[in-house]
């Protein structure tokens, strides 16, 4: 099996995503910087968007993390000008069914277009390319997050992303104090956002994440809570 077909797996499995430790760039590293495809097809990178502090978060249309903190995001934007913010789309968390793993580019593209419309994303989607060289290098989860300095330099980084603690986050960072102390644990999303993700990837998707359930159980109560 091609390295690529590995990464843009065709059905969901828990051993993805639940791991030890996280595996991304953590704080204080130097970002690492990739072309990347906006929804209009220019090339833009991650280091285009410095001119002041860069809020990343990692997500696709599949991902039921990414879609529950779509609005909550919104609210944060609106409340931190100070910061810029960009979605890192990358490899769909759960695909099958309607909405099945990328073949190339177009596809991606496509998708990161729906997810505009579907959730009302406002913030700049950036598009990794298909073998996710980004995602890979930023850690592989479908919804971790990043705040980094106009240097480049990793202020902040978690596994998963969860908008209701990240205010903090942001204050302590624009008062130059320590974020080591705040709480920034995962959030599981709602059954809301459960069904209105699936609904859309359809019920193969759902399924698989059902049959993967007692695994992502398992893994859970063994790590905890950990977000790095």
């Amino acid at each position: 099996m091609k390295k690529r077909d590995e990464y843009n797996y065709s059905a969901f499995k828990g051993k993805y995503y639940m791991s030890k430790k996280f595996k991304g760039l953590n704080k204080g590293r130097e970002i690492v910087d990739y072309e990347l495809t906006t929804l209009i097809g220019e090339k833009k990178k991650i280091s285009d968007f410095l001119d002041k502090p860069l809020v990343l978060e990692v997500g696709s249309i599949s991902c039921p993390m990414y879609a529950m903190h779509v609005s909550p995001m919104q609210e944060v934007v609106e409340e931190y000008p100070q910061f810029n913010f960009i979605v890192l789309y990358v490899r769909e968390a759960h695909p099958a069914g309607k909405i099945t793993a990328h073949k190339n580019l177009g596809e991606k593209l496509e998708m990161a277009q729906e997810t505009t419309q579907f959730y009302g994303e406002q913030r700049t989607i950036l598009v990794d390319d298909l073998d996710g060289q980004a995602h890979k290098m930023y850690g592989l989860m479908p919804n971790s997050i990043y705040i980094i300095d106009t240097n480049g330099i990793i202020l902040f980084s978690k596994a998963w992303n969860n908008a209701n603690y990240l205010k903090p986050v942001l204050d302590n960072i624009l008062h130059n104090k320590s974020t080591d102390h705040l709480k920034f644990g995962r959030e599981q999303p709602s059954f809301y956002h459960l069904f209105r993700t699936f609904r859309k990837t359809g019920y193969k998707a759902l399924f698989d994440f059902i049959i993967q359930a007692p695994l992502l159980l398992w893994k859970l109560l063994m790590y905890g809570n950990r977000n790095r």
